[in-house]
């Protein structure tokens, strides 16, 4: 059995915290980052962080916005794959700084 990708390593990592609970953007900036390599651009790490949003969707992992009310974690966008992951493109080029893309999103499968 051939050894698995950093990608993939990554990818099984999100979506296994995404089950466990609400995930923020961090972790998945994070994991983008480690695996577009080092020294690589923001460009392609954009490019990776929304390989990996898309991959995490095919795995059941749902994107939204987390909820102020009790009891409930993240709502859902409930809009088609390419829908979301274009709107997560548009808002990362909309922030001058990375760490702001904390306010795109978050993640769950539970």
């Amino acid at each position: 059995m051939p050894e698995r990708t950093l990608y993939e390593k990554e990818l099984d990592y999100l979506v296994r915290y995404a089950h466990m609970a609400p995930m923020y953007f961090v972790p998945l900036r994070d994991a983008a980052e480690k695996a577009a390599g080092r020294g690589s651009g923001e460009d392609e790490i954009q490019r990776v962080t929304l390989r990996l949003i898309g991959d995490m969707l095919d795995q059941g992992v749902r994107i939204g916005d987390m909820s102020s009310r009790e009891g409930e974690d993240v709502i859902p966008w409930d809009v088609p794959r390419q829908e979301a992951l274009d709107r997560v493109a548009r808002e990362m080029k909309s922030y001058d700084d990375p760490i702001d893309f904390i306010d795109i999103c978050w993640f769950t499968a539970g």
